[in-house]
């Protein structure tokens, strides 16, 4: 595990140093993206002042809901952002560069095209996700929930761009609308309650794509509401494991899609 860990680092210090060449690009980017992500929280706060809450909910609670899946989804975004443009070099036959190295193609794959400027979303969201703590005086086993939440978001994500990813062995990419439709869309979705949308969609992030196990249920019992928003108690518990089951459905997907490549043709 340590040598995993210090091989990521090392690949992803590459691209550190190389966007270390523009460095006023590179901040220009970085508060670019600071402030797009403080832009998502602003319509939040317009429904919360405007009508008082959103189906129970204070603009604290939202924020709480907001600052969990921006650090999952922002975790994701910096860490395995070659999963999510994969299937780009699949197509111009990078893969097989990689796959001639004796190292994890997961790691090599993850590390591509790391983006440092990512850092500003997961600090924008962590920033309100601690505010949000604070404002409404959460206790250690609330924060623990909390901890649950945005660890399993990034399992449950990272599972998602990896699943996403292996299709594109089978698809050539035509099928990554669809990932960007449960990351992009899915961490949007999540920024509000799910009981505010239709049955048909409720039931298709909970029991389908484990979106609702990101954040949703972990707050439910931070806040100590699930029984009273109609959930079972004992359903936030299962949060851990519908998103390590959705890592392990990534990781399987992605070795089944190595197996199967043959190669380029390059």
């Amino acid at each position: 595990m340590r040598d995993a860990l210090r091989l990521y680092l090392r690949l992803a210090s590459v691209g550190l140093r190389s966007q270390m060449q523009y460095r006023g690009a590179f901040l220009f980017r970085s508060a670019i993206d600071f402030a797009v992500m403080v832009s998502d929280l602003g319509p939040v706060w317009v429904l919360s002042r405007y009508f008082g809450h959103l189906d129970g909910w204070s603009f604290a609670e939202l924020a709480l809901l907001y600052g969990m899946v921006s650090s999952s989804w922002a975790s994701i975004e910096l860490a395995l952002r070659g999963f999510e443009n994969f299937s780009a070099y699949l197509l111009r036959g990078e893969l097989d560069r990689l796959l001639l190295r004796p190292r994890s193609v997961v790691l090599q794959v993850a590390a591509l095209e790391f983006e440092a400027r990512k850092v500003a979303r997961l600090a924008q969201g962590l920033v309100v996700l601690a505010l949000a703590c604070v404002s409404l005086r959460l206790g250690p086993a609330s924060l623990l929930w909390v901890a649950v939440g945005v660890v399993g978001g990034a399992a449950c994500f990272a599972g998602i761009v990896m699943v996403g990813a292996s299709l594109a062995f089978w698809t050539s990419g035509e099928t990554a609308e669809l990932q960007n439709a449960l990351t992009y869309g899915g961490s949007a979705a999540l920024s509000y309650p799910v009981s505010i949308y239709t049955v048909w969609f409720r039931r298709a992030i909970t029991y389908g794509v484990p979106l609702a196990f990101v954040n949703y249920f972990p707050a439910l019992a931070a806040l100590g509401r699930t029984e009273a928003a109609g959930w079972p108690r004992a359903l936030p518990w299962l949060s851990p494991l519908a998103c390590a089951g959705m890592l392990a459905l990534g990781l399987a997907a992605f070795q089944r899609g190595l197996r199967r490549y043959e190669s380029a043709g390059s």
